[in-house]
């Protein structure tokens, strides 16, 4: 199981405690994947994952257009990328690949690693001159 730690940290409560939700998310990949990859699990979960990162992600994405982000574009297109990732492993289980949990629950490790350790804390300094902590 992922714990949150400081490291996750991106200097904005709001954000941080968005980003702990999504960890719970991928408390459950662990957990499925430790009861042996039930396909209703799985799906039930990335169904979860895609609406809650809807959701996260046009709150950090207005953010970032109220506080003028330079790489808002970018960082839009990554959040554009992991939604079309959660898709297709959704499409996959539908269409009876039930032993993808593994290579999902890895997807998103480096996801928390890749974007939330690297590209979103690149827009702490910008969120937090405009006010927000």
């Amino acid at each position: 199981m992922i714990e949150w730690e400081d490291k996750y940290s991106v200097g904005v409560s709001i954000i941080d405690e968005e980003h702990k939700k999504l960890i719970d998310i991928i408390n459950k990949v662990i957990v499925a994947k430790q009861n042996g990859d039930n396909p209703e699990g799985i799906s039930g979960i990335l169904n979860e994952m895609m609406k809650y990162t809807h959701e996260h992600f046009k709150n950090e994405e207005a953010y970032m257009v109220k506080f003028n982000y330079p790489m808002y574009q970018y960082h839009r297109e990554e959040h554009l990328d992991f939604s079309m990732r959660t898709l297709s492993y959704q499409s996959r289980v539908t269409n009876g690949d039930y032993h993808v949990a593994n290579e999902i629950l890895e997807y998103l490790k480096r996801w928390l690693v890749d974007h939330i350790q690297k590209a979103d804390k690149e827009y702490t300094d910008c969120f937090n001159k405009n006010g927000l902590k």
